[in-house]
């Protein structure tokens, strides 16, 4: 069965089910969302997201590999947390809360991401109000489960 992830290695690793968009959504929703979003090309070494921008947009990873960076130390040197590709979505907090980005995100791979611009989220919206919650909810769920994993690692850090 296709569906709009492929993952063409399945032994190749892929962002765990918890963390994909809608991972159970049909085609016909993506066709939609897909008419209201831009797909844009990364290059390898590429900022997709550079931290501290203001920019309400967040993206889908279709395909290729990216790396999430944030300031480490005084001098806010980006040290990588992880990696993250195809069916992760990225950007999700600033779209939510309109603060400046907070981790620098750069192409591993060359790749392709769906743009979804808070403008076009709100056309989206006012066409398919349906599509809109699934969207918002699924974001707010992956940024509790994001948030849990947070909580997780510093209280591994607390003595």
């Amino acid at each position: 069965m296709k569906t709009f992830f492929d993952y063409p290695d399945q032994a190749q690793s892929k962002p765990s089910e918890d963390l994909v968009l809608l991972p159970r959504w049909p085609e016909a929703k993506w066709a939609l969302l897909a008419k209201h979003a831009e797909m844009i090309g990364f290059k390898t070494g590429e900022d997709v997201i550079s931290f501290g921008e203001t920019n309400r947009s967040f993206f889908i990873i279709i395909e290729g590999v990216l790396e999430i960076l944030i300031p480490h130390g005084r001098n806010g040197t980006l040290k990588r947390t992880q990696t993250t590709e195809a069916g992760a979505v990225i950007g999700e907090q600033a779209f939510i809360d309109s603060k400046p980005r907070s981790a620098t995100i750069r192409g591993v791979t060359d790749g392709k991401l769906l743009r979804l611009s808070l403008e076009s989220f709100d056309v989206l919206a006012a066409h398919h109000p349906d599509l809109a919650r699934d969207i918002i909810f699924d974001l707010a769920r992956i940024l509790s489960i994001k948030l849990r994993h947070a909580n997780l690692f510093i209280s591994n850090w607390i003595k």
